[in-house]
């Protein structure tokens, strides 16, 4: 057995190096980056190949999905997470559109590619709405918006006028650097609008799958939003929650898959992110009566392990569920 580890924009793929190296399979790094990456994956004999995505901005996310397309789908070589997790994560339209086409609760999204269609939308609606880039994580493209007024103020930075549309730079964010606010101008939104309907959230819920692996706690509200928020809550997640997580990797034929899910006030569930590349900064990704552990999906039902099972970021768990797929194919 040899896995390929493709190079990643933000160095997360060293984390893949670093399980290789403890599980003590061979692994061969390619510069997935490079102007050559095609012929680099042609010459490897890798029986399979570790993906990393980013957020970081909308070209590098699409240059990405291009070339582990063409890896999956067209050299029809073994790539982990799978294609469609890598496709749908970060992507906020795409995540919408999938979880539409399931019917799988998650809260109501508009997306908008004309500014009329638009401003008609925003003269009916009720407010407050909240207001999304595709690309972004932490909250720090999204805005809860209370008026009308501010809505269309909003849509008309988006979209260019019809006279000189060459003119337009979109709605540029800001972003906190050494606590500095700086403009992030990698990743202007243009030419399209992203709008949920607002949910009065009492916290989010993280629930994790690799494998037959699956992790929950809760994401705690720091002001309006959980995400980014840091605050965690280290209870047991509703066995309804993994039901649903097991479920939407069984009907998208996810390898892997981070889940964030809202619960309101009202008990209600709606989903929030589906995010197919995922790290950790803990060992441990769940903490139930002060046990560190996972759940087992064994027979239907989910069964508590202790232990520490997300070293590396999780990682490792990931390199050992791909070796897993792939003997599983040979066989």
């Amino acid at each position: 057995m040899k896995l390929g580890i493709f190079t990643s924009f933000n160095g997360n793929h060293k984390k893949f190096v670093d399980s290789c190296e403890e599980i003590g399979v061979d692994y061969e790094i390619i510069d997935i980056l490079s102007s050559n990456w095609l012929e680099n994956v042609k010459k490897s004999d890798c029986d399979g190949f570790l993906c990393s995505s980013t957020c970081d901005s909308q070209e590098k996310k699409t240059i990405l999905d291009e070339r582990y397309y063409f890896v999956s789908k067209v050299l029809d070589r073994p790539i982990y997470p799978d294609f469609l997790g890598l496709y749908i994560h970060e992507s906020k339209r795409n995540m919408a559109a999938w979880l539409d086409a399931y019917g799988y609760p998650h809260t109501p999204t508009k997306v908008f590619t004309s500014k009329n269609e638009a401003m008609q939308y925003l003269s009916q609606c009720q407010y407050p709405i909240v207001a999304k880039a595709n690309l972004g994580s932490a909250a720090s493209k999204v805005l809860i918006i209370k008026s009308m007024s501010a809505a269309k103020r909003y849509v008309r930075k988006i979209f260019p006028t019809k006279r000189l549309p060459i003119l337009n730079r979109g709605k540029i964010y800001w972003q906190k650097v050494r606590n500095l606010p700086v403009p992030d101008l990698a990743s202007p939104q243009k030419d399209y609008v992203l709008f949920q309907e607002y949910k009065d959230v009492a916290h989010e819920w993280r629930i994790i799958k690799i494998g037959d692996s699956y992790f929950g706690h809760q994401k705690l509200l720091k002001g309006q939003f959980a995400s980014g928020s840091g605050l965690v809550g280290w209870v047991a997640p509703p066995k309804e929650l993994l039901t649903m997580v097991h479920d939407i990797c069984r009907d998208g034929g996810f390898y892997c898959m981070d889940v964030d899910i809202f619960e309101t006030k009202k008990g209600e569930y709606f989903i929030n992110e589906l995010q197919a590349s995922f790290g950790s900064y803990l060992d441990y990704q769940m903490c139930i009566d002060g046990k560190h552990g996972r759940y087992k999906y064994v027979d239907g039902d989910f069964v508590f392990e202790e232990g520490d099972f997300n070293v590396h970021g999780s990682a490792k768990l990931k390199v050992e569920h791909f070796i897993e797929i792939l003997k599983s194919r040979k066989n």
